[in-house]
């Protein structure tokens, strides 16, 4: 995805879903890699943790941040600015489309089952120019 773009991945951690070893990569990185650019969590738990050891490290803001999911301590980085953006899923309407064919299929209609079984429902890019509109939503989405 990132062949010939400026983009130069320099390192991958794993951390087996341990949120302190989540937060102590992010202090080796920066250990490592004083220099690094951009940090990215990939998991709902990771970005959190990026957010709080830059933050300890006085390093917001200067080293670009970019997540996945709608933790509230990300949404409200993002909402501040310090964080770049977050890739949310929907999945309201994950349960909407699936229980919507779920009715069809049990009436006896398959017709909207795609011949590979897969619906593609996208996920939303949140940055801090979207975060009112996405909150908005959300809010509608939850009186329902």
């Amino acid at each position: 995805t990132i062949k010939g773009s400026k983009v130069e991945l320099v390192d991958v951690r794993g951390d087996e879903i341990d949120q302190t070893r989540a937060k102590r990569n992010v202090e080796d990185i920066l250990a490592a890699m004083p220099d690094v650019s951009c940090l990215v969590g990939f998991y709902s738990y990771n970005t959190p943790r990026i957010y709080e050891v830059l933050k300890e490290a006085g390093k917001l803001g200067k080293i670009k941040i970019i997540g996945f999911d709608e933790d509230p301590i990300t949404l409200g980085g993002v909402k501040d600015g310090a964080i770049e953006g977050t890739v949310v899923q929907q999945p309201f309407e994950w349960g909407y489309q699936g229980m919507k064919l779920m009715a069809k299929v049990v009436q006896g209609d398959k017709s909207g089952v795609p011949a590979n079984g897969i619906i593609i429902v996208p996920g939303k890019v949140i940055e801090k120019s979207k975060f009112a509109d996405f909150m908005a939503q959300m809010k509608q989405v939850l009186k329902k």
